[in-house]
C-alpha cells in the first residue's frame, strides 16, 4: 500500500515536472524569438547605412557594410530555422495523472523493476547485462533526474546513464560504453525522438530506446571502437597494445608500446625513449644508472665508455700523448754531459 502511495505522488512530482517543462519550452521559444527580432533589425539597420554610404558616394564604407552583411547571412539562416523548427513542432500537451500512473506500471513490466526516489526525485531502471563483440560490459542503470527535465533546451539531457559494474575502455576511464562517455549517452540518430518522448511524457519509451541504444554498437561514431577497448594504451603514443606487447619502463613507472620503448645495454633494463640515453661515444642507449660523468671532460658516457681511472677514451688518449711528450723531453735533455772547460783554463804556465 505505501508504495502505491509513493507512486501517487510519484506521478503527481511528475506531472508538475511536465507543466514547468512546457513552460520551459514556450520560454525557449520566446529567446529564439528575441535572437530572430534582432537579427531583423540588424538587417534593416545595415540597409539604410548601405543606402546612405551609396547615395553619398562612400563607395568604400558600402562594399564593408556588404561584406558585414554577406557574414551576417550565416547566422541569420541559421537563427530563422532554429526559429521555425520551434515554431513548428508539436505542442507539449500535459499528460493527465491516471495515464502517468499507467505509464510507470509499463515500465515495470518492461524493465521488471521501477526505482524512484522522492526526495532525490528520480526514476531509474536496470538494464540486462550487456555484451557487445564478446566484450562484457555489464548492467547498466538508466536514472532520470526529474527536476532536470525543464533543462532539456539549455543543458545535457536530464538523464545518467551508470555502469553498474564497470568494464571501462583501456584508452578511457570515463567511457562504459562505446557510446557512453562520462555517464553521457550519444543519443545519434535518435535524439529527436527521445526529446520527443520527454516532451510528451513517454518515460517508457525514454527508457526503451536508451536502452535499445545500450544493446547496438555503431562502428561509425563510438567513443572508443570495441577492437581497442581491452589491452593497455601506451603512455606515449596513445596506441592501444595487448598485455604481452606492453613494456614496462622502471625509471618512469609507466605503460610503453614496442615503439616507444628500449632497453639499457649495460644492465638490460626496459626503459623508455624519453628515460633512455644515447651514449655520444657508442651510440647505444643506456639506463641514468648505466651513466658516468669523465672526470677530466665532465662529459657524461656510459660507464663501459669510462675506465677504471674515470676517463672517456679521448681523455684518456690525450693524457697517454701529455705522457710522451713529458718522456720525450726527459730522454733529450743533455744534463748528464760533462761541461767543456775553456781554451788555457786550468793549464801552468812555465817560464822560459
Amino acid at each position: 500500500m505505501k508504495k502505491f502511495r509513493n507512486k501517487i505522488k510519484l506521478a503527481n512530482m511528475l506531472q508538475e515536472a511536465f507543466c514547468k517543462l512546457k513552460k520551459a519550452k514556450l520560454r525557449h521559444l520566446k529567446d529564439k524569438f528575441e535572437q530572430f527580432r534582432y537579427k531583423c533589425s540588424e538587417v534593416a539597420k545595415d540597409s539604410h547605412i548601405f543606402y546612405t554610404a551609396v547615395d553619398k558616394g562612400w563607395f568604400g564604407a558600402a562594399e564593408k557594410i556588404k561584406t558585414r552583411v554577406n557574414r551576417n547571412l550565416c547566422d541569420f539562416s541559421y537563427q530563422l530555422q532554429q526559429f521555425k523548427n520551434l515554431s513548428d513542432s508539436e505542442e507539449i500537451k500535459l499528460p493527465k495523472l491516471v495515464v502517468i500512473f499507467a505509464d510507470l506500471n509499463q515500465i515495470e513490466d518492461e524493465f521488471g523493476e521501477l526505482k524512484f526516489d522522492l526526495e532525490e526525485k528520480t526514476i531509474s531502471v536496470i538494464t540486462d547485462s550487456i555484451e557487445l563483440d564478446d566484450i562484457a560490459l555489464g548492467p547498466f542503470e538508466i536514472k532520470l533526474f526529474v527536476d532536470q527535465m525543464s533543462k532539456l533546451y539549455s543543458s545535457n539531457a536530464p538523464y545518467k546513464v551508470i555502469a553498474l559494474e564497470p568494464n571501462p575502455a583501456a584508452t578511457d576511464g570515463n567511457v562504459t560504453h562505446p557510446h557512453v562517455s562520462s555517464e553521457q549517452v550519444c543519443e545519434g540518430d535518435g535524439h529527436i525522438a527521445i526529446r520527443v518522448a520527454i516532451e510528451q511524457g513517454r518515460l517508457c519509451d525514454l527508457f526503451t530506446m536508451v536502452a535499445n541504444i545500450l544493446k547496438t554498437y555503431n562502428p561509425d561514431s563510438p567513443y572508443v571502437a570495441l577492437s581497442d577497448w581491452e589491452g593497455i594504451c601506451c603512455y606515449d603514443c596513445g596506441y592501444t597494445v595487448a598485455d604481452d606487447d606492453c613494456y614496462y619502463c622502471e625509471n618512469c613507472e609507466h605503460d610503453y608500446c614496442s615503439s616507444c620503448s628500449s632497453y639499457c645495454q649495460i644492465c638490460e633494463t626496459t626503459i623508455c625513449m624519453g628515460c633512455s640515453y644515447e651514449c655520444p661515444a657508442c651510440n647505444q642507449p643506456v639506463c641514468s644508472t648505466c651513466t658516468a660523468a669523465c672526470s677530466e671532460c665532465d662529459e657524461i658516457l656510459c660507464k663501459d665508455c669510462i675506465n677504471e681511472e674515470g676517463l672517456c677514451n679521448n681523455c684518456q688518449e690525450q693524457r697517454e700523448e701529455d705522457e710522451d711528450e713529458e718522456l720525450k723531453e726527459k730522454t733529450t735533455t743533455p744534463d748528464t754531459i760533462p761541461a767543456v772547460q775553456p781554451d788555457s783554463l786550468g793549464q801552468t804556465r812555465i817560464p822560459a
